[in-house]
């Protein structure tokens, strides 16, 4: 399995960003994809029901960014993101507690982890989908140190390119702290940071882009005919934090727990 070599770790800490090559393999990427294709069709229904539609709850959030109010097939090329989608389909919980991440993540942050973020992310053709430049700054004081402390990785479900929107992350903006700007305010970020300097994160399907919550990241809407898709993690060393769900404890899985069955958006 992939691990972070010693030079890595290095680069990682001095840049804020690493992209570890062919993590997951050909059948694991097919298997995210059956849950993609799934969450494609809760997305389209109309009878979605508004906690979900609006996040309620701090679980399952079905995020639509529509110009104006559409459900059903209409609303699905301003499909944003989805959280939480390992309460909804097995592939994600499959992938999500992976003894692949534990041993990629050891180096970092060692092998008893939680999670704070689980999302997949869409941009889909002619949606316009963007995420401006941001931090993904995490609630203090629940987490101690976070800059060393947790890793943000998000797996390439299919090749990222420049002219598909993929991610570009500032190098080195991790060592500015955190930038206290209102997350995805429009020009905020561009007063402490050279955001011309960011580098895209190109990838083939199966790569692992990490990063630090303080890494300054973002990205462009979708120009191509066909959809990008990406599964993020986020991981903290559990030690160093009270909130989130555990993910693996000594490099052992721990499935994933909620108080809510969604039995009334999962499929039949």
């Amino acid at each position: 399995m992939v691990t972070v070599a010693d030079r890595d770790v290095r680069s990682f800490r001095e840049l804020g960003y690493h992209v570890a090559r062919g993590v997951f393999d050909d059948g694991e990427i097919e298997r995210l994809r059956d849950g993609y294709d799934y969450i494609l069709e809760l997305a389209a229904r109309a009878d979605l029901p508004e906690n979900v539609l609006r996040g309620k709850g701090g679980e399952v959030h079905i995020h639509l960014q529509t110009p104006e109010p559409l459900v059903g097939p209409d609303a699905l090329p301003y499909l944003r993101k989805v959280q939480w989608p390992a309460l909804l389909h097995p592939a994600f919980e499959e992938i999500r507690n992976s003894p692949k991440f534990p041993c990629l993540l050891e180096p970092l942050i060692g092998k008893s982890l939680k999670q704070f973020i689980n999302q997949i992310n869409f941009k889909m053709p002619g949606g316009e989908i963007a995420f401006p430049w941001h931090q993904d700054i995490r609630p203090t004081p629940a987490f101690r140190d976070q800059v060393n402390n947790y890793v943000q990785t998000i797996i390439v479900v299919d090749e990222a390119t420049v002219g598909n929107g993929c991610l570009h992350i500032v190098p080195e903006s991790h060592k500015l702290g955190n930038l206290k700007v209102k997350r995805y305010a429009a020009g905020q970020i561009e007063d402490h940071v050279d955001v011309s300097s960011a580098v895209p994160m190109e990838g083939a399907p199966g790569d692992v882009v990490m990063f630090t919550s303080y890494s300054v990241h973002g990205s462009k809407p979708n120009t191509t005919d066909r959809p990008r898709r990406s599964y993020i993690n986020g991981f903290v060393r559990a030690e160093t934090c009270d909130v989130g769900k555990w993910a693996f404890l000594g490099g052992e899985p721990v499935p994933i727990t909620s108080d809510h069955s969604y039995c009334e958006i999962r499929k039949n």
